[in-house]
């Protein structure tokens, strides 16, 4: 499903609220207002200024450093939805305290630019009756409005907030967003909402990172919005977690407990997770008859099914209430870290077809330029086709005319291996292979006459697989894009030319892909947990045309982790673009006609490069204000 699809299911999440839903009323602010009295404030004063230490705050921001990975993109992405003029959002921890803070020109320049920063306390103690101190008080979204505020010094303002809660329904944090435009208060309230659920999703898939998070509700089509309920379900089959949307779409059952799947589903965890594998999206019941879709939910790093044993299942679930030093084998399987997303539209429906295909005995073809993930993409359908069996990788690069037969066949020779009764678990790497799947990565390096071999040896396991004797249970090859389109008068090519027609999956290359933002993340995620991309970095990487592909960009974005100043990745990553390398600065606009002034811009610009885009190290260096840098950095294009 496409990023627009998903804003378009979003924005259906926020219509559907109703008023109700999203007013505070009155009898909230009344009591609000009698608090702040209680407090021994006076309406027509002023609230107290109360802003904490500097080294309070680097404690502060150490502490809530995990979560600020989350928040601040999409901190950031509401800040470009509200938009407008006069207006910020910000970032308050559960204590009131303002840490991450993106306002606009006019709201920086006036009274709320100096009031709403960093490090600011907003419980209603210290400032009256206000958004954010509301939220935290009442553990719901709230708007105050102009009047509605105890001191009249916030009379000309609109606020908006809602808590942030982590599964255990704790307040983790607060959003807010402050503006003068009063005439969209809903539906700023709305986007304020929308983004803390976001952070409360992706901080659910986080904290059950070792899990498998499945994700269900009652509409397929709302799988992928906010709306959509997650549980995470440990090795064994026992439910770790819920977030609100299960817990309400599962209520009448104590989701607090421990549960095992079957207990709250109709199907057994085994048979869930096979059902998956076949399928992206399943219906199934629960345990009260209600029907649901049901899919994988996928963390910044994608997940690997890993099926146990039924009869440890078994065991494990039998000894559930056994302390927990006896039962210390069922902890949850360490996570497999995978950087391999394959979310691209097209290129699914040729997965689905391609895993189809090695299910009836045909061999599929992987076709890509140089880059583009041919053999990620192979292990990925063998994790969908027989993820738990052997998968056997032949490098035709390394295979040559003297060495194939003992690289395939091992000591005992080719002639051992076609034999009916041939052994198992030999060294050539075809036995190896038996009961799962081999793949000859670069075939289209290898000579015509080896290509006929390789027919021989698929006849020769489909008539195995007929007879019920132990074979390969399927072939994948990867070759250049076009390679079987190439004119070649070997017989031997026509007969491997048709002994893999049928499927073919083409990749794309990176600069077509549209998951493109997903493998990006992905990616910086491997490198670096702690970095993550912004809207403008994800947007500076799409302009480059990649030819390298993958490898490439996985080069870019360890250049840019290794340079950047901070965790958000943000401008800073056009200095690590392929394009960009090798380029010469050159004069802004306003320099441009002076040799005098092109001489200083151009020092600034390449002390600027020089420095990982520092703005204060180039200042002292140079002697020069921050503000003089800025004025000639800010006007370059974009490569």
């Amino acid at each position: 499903m496409d990023t627009n699809h998903i804003n378009r299911k979003n924005q259906q999440d926020i219509r559907g609220q109703t008023s109700s839903q999203l007013q505070v009323s009155n009898a909230d602010i009344s009591e609000s207002w009698a608090r702040c009295r209680n407090y021994g404030l006076h309406s027509s004063g002023r609230p107290i200024e109360a802003v904490v230490s500097s080294s309070q705050m680097t404690d502060i921001l150490e502490q809530n450093h995990y979560i600020r990975q989350l928040v601040i993109p999409e901190l950031e992405l509401l800040y470009n939805q509200i938009a407008g003029t006069n207006f910020m959002v910000a970032y308050a921890d559960n204590n009131g305290i303002v840490l991450d803070s993106l306002q606009d020109v006019d709201f920086q320049a006036g009274e709320g630019g100096k009031t709403v920063i960093p490090g600011s306390m907003w419980m209603e103690q210290v400032r009256g009756t206000n958004a954010l101190g509301l939220a935290l008080h009442n553990a719901q979204a709230q708007i105050v409005t102009g009047g509605d505020h105890f001191f009249k010094k916030f009379g000309d303002l609109s606020c908006f907030a809602s808590p942030i809660f982590d599964y255990k329904e704790d307040i983790v944090g607060v959003i807010d967003a402050t503006s003068d435009a009063t005439a969209r208060n809903h539906h700023t309230l709305a986007l304020v909402k929308l983004a803390a659920r976001n952070i409360e999703n992706r901080l659910f898939v986080e904290q059950f990172s070792t899990s498998l998070i499945l994700s269900f509700h009652a509409r397929h089509e709302y799988l992928t919005t906010t709306s959509v309920a997650l549980i995470a379900v440990d090795s064994s089959g026992f439910i770790q977690g819920a977030n609100a949307n299960a817990k309400a779409m599962l209520s009448g059952l104590d989701l607090s407990s421990r549960h095992f799947f079957s207990d709250v589903f109709s199907l057994k965890f085994s048979t869930i997770i096979d059902e998956l594998r076949a399928n992206a999206i399943i219906q199934i019941r629960d345990v009260m008859g209600s029907e649901v879709f049901m899919t994988v939910q996928h963390s910044v790093l994608a997940r690997v099914l890993s099926v146990p044993d039924t009869s440890s299942v078994r065991h494990q679930r039998a000894t559930a209430h056994l302390p927990k030093n006896i039962s210390e084998e069922q902890q949850p399987l360490p996570r497999t870290s995978v950087t391999k997303v394959f979310e691209d539209e097209i290129l699914v429906c040729q997965m689905a077809v391609a895993v189809q295909s090695l299910k009836i005995g045909l061999p599929v073809l992987i076709e890509g330029d140089r880059g583009t993930g041919r053999t990620s993409l192979a292990r990925e359908l063998q994790n969908q086709y027989l993820a738990d069996q052997p998968f056997v990788t032949i490098d035709c690069n390394l295979v040559t005319a003297d060495n194939f037969d003992s690289e395939l066949f091992g000591n005992q020779g080719r002639s051992e291996f076609f034999q009916d009764n041939a052994k198992t678990g030999l060294s050539g790497k075809l036995y190896q292979g038996r009961d799962g799947t081999v793949f000859f990565d670069n075939i289209d390096m290898l000579p015509p006459h080896l290509l006929r071999i390789i027919c021989q040896i698929m006849s020769s396991e489909e008539q195995r697989r007929d007879l019920n004797i132990t074979a390969i249970k399927g072939f994948l090859f990867s070759a250049k894009s076009g390679w079987l389109a190439t004119d070649c008068e070997e017989d031997a090519f026509d007969e491997f030319a048709e002994a893999v027609h049928g499927c073919h999956v083409q990749i794309p290359s990176l600069s077509e892909r549209t998951d493109f933002q997903k493998v990006a993340q992905a990616i910086t995620a491997d490198l670096s947990p702690q970095h993550c991309l912004s809207k403008v970095a994800i947007t500076g990487l799409r302009t480059d045309k990649w030819s390298g592909n993958l490898r490439q960009l996985r080069k870019t974005l360890q250049l840019a982790i290794a340079n950047a100043p901070e965790t958000v990745i943000r401008e800073d990553i056009n200095s690590a673009l392929p394009s960009s390398r090798g380029r010469a600065p050159t004069p802004c606009p306003k320099c441009a006609n002076s040799p005098v002034r092109a001489e200083s811009c151009v020092s600034i610009q390449k002390t600027w490069l020089k420095t990982g885009q520092n703005v204060s190290l180039v200042a002292r260096r140079l002697g020069v204000s921050r503000n003089t840098v800025y004025k000639h950095i800010e006007k370059q294009d974009t490569p």
